[in-house]
C-alpha cells in the first residue's frame, strides 16, 4: 500500500462513501452531505476495507461490508 487520499465531494443521499484503487494508491470519498460525525464514521468504514484488503476478494459484498463495520 503507498498512499491513501480522502476527499470530501457530494454524493447521493445513499451513499455514505466509496474507495477507489488505482493501481497501490487509494482514494476514499467521503459524502459531504452528511454531518460530521457520519462523514468521520464513513471515512473509518472505507479505511477498513483498505485495512483488511477487501479488494478482489472471493467473499460475498455483504461479508466485507459486515467486516468493515457496515451501518456503524
Amino acid at each position: 500500500m503507498n498512499d491513501i487520499y480522502i476527499k470530501g465531494i457530494e454524493l447521493p443521499a445513499r451513499v455514505r462513501g466509496n474507495v477507489v484503487k488505482i493501481e497501490d494508491d487509494f482514494f476514499v470519498f467521503v459524502n459531504t452531505v452528511l454531518s460530521p460525525e457520519c462523514q468521520r464514521c464513513a471515512a473509518e468504514h472505507e479505511l477498513m476495507h483498505i485495512k483488511k484488503d477487501h479488494f478482489f476478494n472471493e467473499e460475498p459484498v455483504i461479508h466485507d461490508e459486515l467486516e468493515a463495520g457496515y451501518g456503524r
